[in-house]
């Protein structure tokens, strides 16, 4: 029997399936993050993680030691370092590792063109036309990039924060959320925790929640923080139909992944901000996750086109086993 494994690589989680010749699902796994390979102690880490996804994938379907057909891995960063150290450990007649953008849009078209705007902890969009033609922007990190993502609404959260004290913004719910839930006594402390590295730019994205629970309870700062987010993420999106569908831009579909689009107001914003430009313009979520993606990736790379009937057998289970449908 040929298997065909997937791999989301992800700097929280990993997910992984592994499926057979005819698109049938045979066995689901998920570990920790195996990103950050260029850190101390980064390889072994992607090793040893990639390790146990296989290995609880094949016990699940009873298979040992198997040589893959085809196994996709979509990565967040640099994918070179990392096929490098996958290439030695996981055993496939073809091996792709790819940025997590690609398999992400993989996975939110069903193989079909479109474009994915995804913002996480970061922010990237990608886009591919008809003609295979593809293009990512944004993906550029927290210190040149990430705008619209969780990293930037906490720290737009922050800089009000600093505004508010400093009588140069107005006053914002925020400022007391932030001091007493951290807890420090002032802006200032706070700042040093950041500066420090004792609070790290996940800890910041994660400020993004107490942002969206302030708006929620009417504070007008959040709301234009959230508001903002939104407009932001569209403009890849409208990048990408200018470059990659300039003759059907109101035809072509956008989808939208990751944990900031959980705002109404960020999802609100960012809808409106592109049917402003594009009335007709299709704006959904993705038919299927990432590592799914990758699972078609997979059956690309070795040739394999999969039919209607597998991607529906693959919604019927996706849609018992994660009912949101968003989340990358």
């Amino acid at each position: 029997m040929s298997l065909f494994l997937a791999v989301d690589g992800g700097q929280t989680t990993t997910k992984a399936l592994l499926a057979d010749e005819s698109g049938n699902i045979l066995a689901r796994a998920s570990a920790g993050p195996s990103n950050h390979t260029e850190e101390p102690g980064g390889p072994e880490r992607l090793a040893r993680v990639s390790g146990e996804v296989i290995a609880s994938l094949c016990t699940q379907a009873e298979a040992a030691d198997p040589e893959f057909t085809a196994a996709c891995f979509g990565m967040t960063g640099e994918t070179r370092l990392k096929a490098q150290i996958l290439s030695k450990h996981v055993r496939t007649s073809y091996l792709s590792v790819v940025h997590d953008s690609i398999n992400a849009l993989a996975g939110a078209a069903a193989g079909d063109p479109g474009i994915v705007v995804i913002a996480g902890t970061g922010s990237v969009a990608r886009g591919r036309n008809a003609a295979g033609r593809e293009m990512r922007v944004g993906g550029w990190g927290h210190l040149f990039g990430d705008e619209g993502s969780a990293y930037w609404i906490g720290r737009e959260a922050v800089r009000v924060a600093a505004a508010d004290e400093d009588l140069l913004g107005p006053k914002t719910s925020l400022t007391r959320s932030l001091l007493d839930r951290i807890p420090v006594s002032s802006v200032s402390q706070l700042m040093e925790k950041y500066y420090s590295g004792e609070l790290t730019r996940d800890h910041l994205a994660g400020l993004s929640v107490w942002v969206a629970e302030a708006a929620q309870e009417g504070d007008a700062v959040a709301q234009a923080i959230l508001q903002e987010a939104g407009r932001l993420l569209a403009q890849p999106a409208l990048a990408l139909i200018m470059h990659l569908f300039p003759d059907q831009g109101d035809s072509s579909k956008v989808y939208y992944a990751g944990g900031a689009f959980e705002s109404p107001s960020v999802l609100s914003a960012f809808r409106n901000t592109l049917l402003n430009i594009h009335p007709r313009l299709e704006i959904e979520p993705p038919i299927f996750p990432p590592v799914f993606g990758s699972l078609i990736l997979a059956y690309q790379s070795a040739g394999i086109t999969l039919s209607e009937a597998v991607f529906q057998s693959w919604k019927r289970l996706h849609a018992r086993t994660a009912p949101d449908g968003i989340r990358p």
